[in-house]
């Protein structure tokens, strides 16, 4: 008897330990659940804020596309303008040349005019000179006008030149401006593209996450059920008869009197005969 007691506190024992590590293990995988998921909660927030950063720079792609559109319009329309203004004054330069030409001309008949008048009206010719006199101060006149208008054109052609350069230099920088802005659209695209696929990545490895916490939490649940019903059951052993303990775990042990009375008796010696 002293043996069978010894013997079912041993397993009885054992099986506490074993409970015991099965609660600790449960207890980790627990804690491991926890971990992962705190962190597939947080990948998941991280991916939804890589994915409105994500919105956000495709939103300032598209405004830097249409501020490129809207300058290189500009830029184009100021050129056009530019060269037309040139090509006015290339117009004025060339009709002031003419006038200044005309006038010229015309001061100089004036002036032969005026000369002949003189010279008329010193030989008793009264009336011719003062005809002339009155047509070389008409063609005075006429020069002088056509002098003017020719002295207004190159200054409008020197205007127009100067300005014509000017919206030139303002259509290019337009048009620089409007290709800094596709490169900077450009930029915010691939930035966008980029933090779209880190979002979903994030997403993708939080719900990985998430996932493995449950199959962990689960894992956990059933070592900590497992551990419980262990312990419920080893508290049922040690609660019970010795007797029956130890014949729960215990084979019995043979009878020695069976075992011996199955034994067979020597058989005599025959006598000889006499």
């Amino acid at each position: 008897m002293p043996a069978r007691k010894t013997k079912g506190k041993t397993v009885a024992s054992n099986e506490r330990k074993v409970r015991a590590e099965e609660r600790a293990a449960a207890e980790v995988a627990a804690a491991a659940a926890t971990i992962e998921t705190v962190a597939g909660a947080a990948d998941v927030v991280h991916g939804e804020d890589e994915a409105a950063a994500a919105a956000a720079l495709s939103a300032s792609s598209d405004a830097a596309a249409r501020r490129g559109a809207r300058d290189a319009a500009e830029g184009a329309a100021v050129l056009s303008i530019a060269e037309q203004v040139a090509a006015g004054g290339e117009i004025a330069a060339v009709l002031s040349s003419d006038e200044f030409r005309r006038g010229m001309e015309l001061a100089g008949i004036a002036g032969q005019v005026q000369a002949a008048a003189e010279l008329l009206g010193g030989i008793a010719q009264p009336t011719l000179a003062a005809f002339l006199g009155r047509t070389s101060h008409q063609l005075h006149v006429l020069a002088v006008e056509a002098l003017a208008r020719a002295t207004e054109g190159a200054i409008a052609a020197h205007g127009a030149e100067h300005l014509a350069s000017e919206l030139a230099a303002l259509g290019l920088t337009e048009m620089s401006e409007g290709r800094d802005e596709y490169t900077s659209s450009e930029a915010l695209g691939a930035a966008s593209a980029e933090m779209a696929a880190s979002a979903v990545r994030s997403v993708a490895e939080g719900a990985a996450e998430l996932a493995a916490a449950k199959a962990i939490d689960g894992m956990a649940g059933a070592l900590a059920k497992d551990g419980a019903h262990g312990t419920v059951r080893a508290r049922r052993t040690s609660d019970g008869s010795p007797g029956k303990a130890a014949a729960a775990v215990t084979p019995p042990a043979p009878n020695p009197g069976t075992r011996a009375s199955s034994k067979r008796a020597p058989r005599n010696p025959s006598r000889p005969k006499a």
